[in-house]
């Protein structure tokens, strides 16, 4: 479990990193024609599979977290830290799918309004963090120690 859970900590980094990246760069190449809205249309792909994955893995650990302390609501810094960012990635997540499917469907493709990009601008922003994040901690979770060997 430990070898699958450092493979999507992976993958989540890599889809981190490279939505930050085009989110930086899409403006030096996007009057090239359709490059940058081709290269949107495949990390879509890649940032649809990783929020999946980080929500199955924060929704564990929200659960986890809660249940540390079934008898009450009392707040420790693990359950506020799995529950913010369970529901931050949520969020994130809600945005992007809204967003995908509408831009799917748009004819010609890519053609969405002003409102619908602001919203993309804040998926892009937002993203990259709470899979980085997320990406540190199964990392973290899963990486050998000397205790463990």
């Amino acid at each position: 479990m430990n070898a699958l859970k450092m493979l999507f900590a992976v993958i989540l980094g890599f889809c981190a990193i490279a939505v930050a990246a085009q989110y930086i760069l899409t403006p030096l190449y996007a009057n090239l024609g359709s490059a940058a809205i081709i290269v949107w249309f495949y990390l879509d792909i890649l940032m649809a599979i990783s929020l999946i994955i980080a929500l199955a893995f924060q929704l564990q650990a929200k659960r986890a977290a809660d249940a540390q302390d079934p008898d009450g609501p009392n707040l420790s810094r693990a359950r506020l830290e799995a529950n913010a960012l369970f529901y931050a990635t949520l969020i994130v997540a809600l945005w992007f799918f809204r967003n995908w499917f509408d831009l799917l469907t748009s004819t010609p493709l890519g053609n969405q309004s002003v409102p619908t990009q602001v919203v993309w601008d804040l998926v892009d922003g937002f993203l990259p963090i709470v899979l980085g994040i997320t990406a540190g901690r199964l990392w973290r979770s899963s990486a050998p120690t000397p205790d463990r060997e």
